[in-house]
């Protein structure tokens, strides 16, 4: 998954990015690698950033990934990720 913190948004400003039920390493910050790969479920997205992630898709469900701003959440910084059982 890549996501891009565009500086031109309302409020522009770092967003933590938050994934429930999965985990994920952030494999690259602006096209470069990044060498300390550690499972998380939450990384900062710097303004003006671009952070890939490889998400661990195991854990069957309906999953939230939003901005860990409650006011970011309430204004619709959020998507659901579904993973079937197979």
């Amino acid at each position: 998954l890549r996501i891009f913190n565009d500086p031109r948004s309302m409020h522009p400003m770092n967003h933590p990015i938050h994934l429930h039920g999965e985990r994920f390493l952030v494999v690259a910050r602006d096209g470069k690698p990044n060498p300390y790969l550690v499972w998380k479920d939450t990384a900062i997205i710097p303004v003006g950033s671009t952070v890939d992630l490889i998400i661990d898709l195991s854990n069957p469900g309906t999953w939230m990934l939003h901005c860990h701003i409650g006011e970011h959440v309430e204004s619709g910084m959020m998507a659901t990720i579904r993973v079937d059982a197979s």
